[in-house]
């Protein structure tokens, strides 16, 4: 599993495109550059839509514990994270009760 900061679910942002300028725009039918210029249109999914809400509300949030996110990230990333599976059900048993 890999963990990765938030600031790297900012680099994919929608961003704006380009549009290439044509030497001679008399090659085709308006038709069809009319159609060509529609085929750059993006539509985002509800869900990013929904993700990049939530990011932005976490992005405000002053409780982010960087330090704790670093240190955890390392762990992982050098293999000496280890899971404790009776401490993960016993945690999720006592939010039960």
């Amino acid at each position: 599993m890999e963990i990765r900061k938030l600031n790297a679910y900012v680099a994919q942002a929608p961003q704006k495109t380009q549009e290439s300028k044509r030497v001679s725009g008399e090659d085709k039918p308006p038709q069809v550059q009319e159609a060509s210029q529609e085929a750059d249109k993006v539509k985002w999914s509800r869900e990013y839509q929904e993700m990049a809400q939530v990011k932005k509300v976490m992005m405000e949030r002053d409780d982010v514990r960087t330090e704790q996110v670093d240190r955890v990230r390392n762990m992982v990333n050098n293999g000496s994270y280890v899971v404790e599976p009776e401490k993960i059900a016993e945690k999720m048993l006592q939010e039960l009760w």
